[in-house]
């Protein structure tokens, strides 16, 4: 009896090696409720980041090859990248299986018995989880059921339980991001009804309000957007220094006209001068600008307008313009050292001057609202990089920030 014992288990042992070469195996998806989930349109909101995808739908179990379990994971990679504008840091999608379970071994026996010609299966049950992150931090978290049944036989009945090859797995990847993309949809439309519901009467105090209520809303910059659009046609300073204030984020929003006000050297640019003008003597301040001989501006009349409207005065403004008339045209240095690379390309005299400072303004302004960015939580600072990136993009600016 022992040796007939062994010998079966020397010809079961034979017929497992044989499957490993010549068995046929099927896969069988099982959606949630027997149905697929509709097809769902890529996640509009992640659109305008740069973003990486970090997939592991790699499900363990079955009898499905390792090629062939690596397949989704391939699927939902590619569609993931797909949702972004570009390959970047801003956010990361990740995908991951958690709390698989497996059941249905005792099918084995009958597959020993009969040599491989009925199939045994694997029921696999379990989660997928999708995250949105921003960094460590994640700002979006859906779980979704996924249940699979893998088969294994000498002879094709392996796929009377599931189909052949790698279909039911992307069948299954494609149902799984279905499901995800719909539920991160629903949960920025509920967000998005909130926000048009407080702001519905469209005026400056109810996006103010709103701001304040909600400091880390998805719809922070689109709020700083739209009170921008609400700017008085002029003499809008104070108008733009409320918003600031508010927001230090505003400063994207900032009309073009108002950059002037980041010129000059690390804190001694026009808008701390303005500041130190109300605590210092004014003829001393202007003593120390001429002093340092670092440029700001040889400021047109329009300029000098939009400057004596915030509140800066005559002597100091006189005093940045002969700073910057005095400084050597091509040897003087921009007030940020991020320009050096563009003064190559900046034409020699007034106007060439005048052009690179322009450049120097765009560059700190862009890098205070970097600065601004960063005092937003959650999904909104990612949103004002975002903006910040797509206003200011000067290659001096990109090279040194």
């Amino acid at each position: 009896m022992f040796y007939i014992s062994g010998a079966r288990v020397a010809l079961w042992s034979t017929a497992l090696l044989c499957v490993q070469l010549i068995g046929c195996t099927g896969t069988h998806y099982i959606p949630d409720q027997g149905q697929l989930a509709s097809p769902a349109p890529a996640p509009e909101a992640l659109n305008s980041f740069s973003g990486q995808a970090d997939i592991h739908l790699n499900l363990p179990g079955g009898y499905a090859s390792p090629s062939v379990r690596q397949y989704p994971s391939e699927v939902a990679t590619a569609e993931v990248n797909r949702w972004f504008a570009k390959s970047g840091q801003d956010l990361t999608v990740s995908i991951r299986n958690d709390n698989n379970k497996d059941s249905g071994s005792v099918t084995l026996l009958a597959y020993l018995l009969t040599l491989g010609i009925l199939p045994s299966w694997v029921n696999t049950k379990g989660e997928t989880v999708m995250e949105v992150k921003a960094g460590n931090q994640v700002l979006f978290e859906n779980r979704e059921p996924v249940a699979y049944r893998s088969s294994l036989a000498m002879l094709p009945t392996a796929y009377i339980f599931g189909s052949p090859g790698k279909t039911q797995y992307k069948v299954m990847a494609d149902d799984q991001l279905n499901r995800h993309k719909q539920a991160l949809q629903q949960y920025i439309q509920i967000q998005q009804a909130d926000y048009e519901n407080v702001v519905s009467a469209g005026s400056v105090d109810a996006y103010r309000q709103y701001l304040k209520n909600n400091p880390d809303s998805f719809f922070r910059m689109e709020t700083l957007r739209r009170l921008a659009e609400l700017a008085p046609s002029s003499h809008a300073l104070s108008y733009h220094r409320d918003n600031i204030a508010l927001d230090n984020a505003y400063i994207v929003y900032l009309p073009d006209e108002y950059d002037i006000w980041f010129l000059g050297p690390q804190d001694m640019k026009v808008y701390d001068v303005l500041r130190l003008s109300h605590d210092e003597d004014n003829p001393l301040l202007a003593s120390r600008i001429r002093a340092a001989n670092q440029p700001y501006k040889v400021f047109n009349s329009d300029e000098i307008a939009l400057l004596k409207e915030g509140g800066l005065p005559s002597s100091l403004i006189a005093a940045m313009i002969d700073a910057s008339a005095s400084a050597q045209a091509g040897s003087a240095r921009p007030a940020v050292a991020s320009t050096n690379a563009a003064a190559a390309n900046t034409p020699a005299g007034p106007a060439g001057q005048n052009g690179m400072n322009d450049i120097v303004a765009q560059c700190a302004k862009r890098y205070a609202a970097f600065k601004a960015c960063d005092q937003i939580p959650s999904f909104g600072a990612n949103v004002c990089r975002s903006q910040v990136k797509k206003k200011y993009s000067h290659m001096a600016c990109e090279l040194v920030q």
